[in-house]
């Protein structure tokens, strides 16, 4: 097609440039060592967002979705459970509440933000909910203090 042009969807290349060093040496770090999972690289990295989050401890995963399960599991959540969760969401979070056994219950988000909807999670509870699985979208936060209420 004559005259059409490329409109980048992300410009990796603009997001990476000021790190491009820092993120070459850490790779070859890793490259070097011969550890591509845990070793000396992941176990620093662990104390350091550990320190700047004010945590104990901090434990790397594979990605979110196993982050999720992992803490629904925490959680004792299994099958015979419901965890409510966003109708408009990435897949990974019903997949995690998937493979712990328990039934995703969607429910449909604010239409001003995305996130839930308080009063809608409200009216899908039932004796079977052991959580409610809040999602922050698009830049909003989900509606935190009324989801606890």
């Amino acid at each position: 097609m004559t005259g059409s042009t490329d409109v980048s969807f992300l410009d990796l290349h603009a997001a990476t440039a000021e790190l491009r060093p820092q993120l070459e040496a850490a790779t070859r770090r890793v490259l070097d060592s011969g550890w591509y999972l845990h070793g000396p690289e992941n176990e620093a990295f662990e104390q350091e967002f550990a320190a700047y989050c004010g945590a104990a401890h901090c434990v790397t995963v594979g990605d979110g979705c196993d982050a999720l399960e992992l803490s629904l599991r925490a959680l004792g959540i299994g099958p015979g459970d419901e965890v409510i969760v966003p109708s408009h969401t990435f897949i990974a979070t019903w997949l995690a509440v998937s493979r712990t056994g328990a039934r995703p219950v969607p429910v449909e988000p604010d239409e001003a933000s995305f996130t839930l909807d308080p009063a809608r999670v409200e009216a899908a509870l039932t004796p079977r909910t052991a959580a409610v699985l809040p999602v922050h979208l698009y830049g909003h936060p989900a509606d935190l203090d009324a989801l606890r209420e």
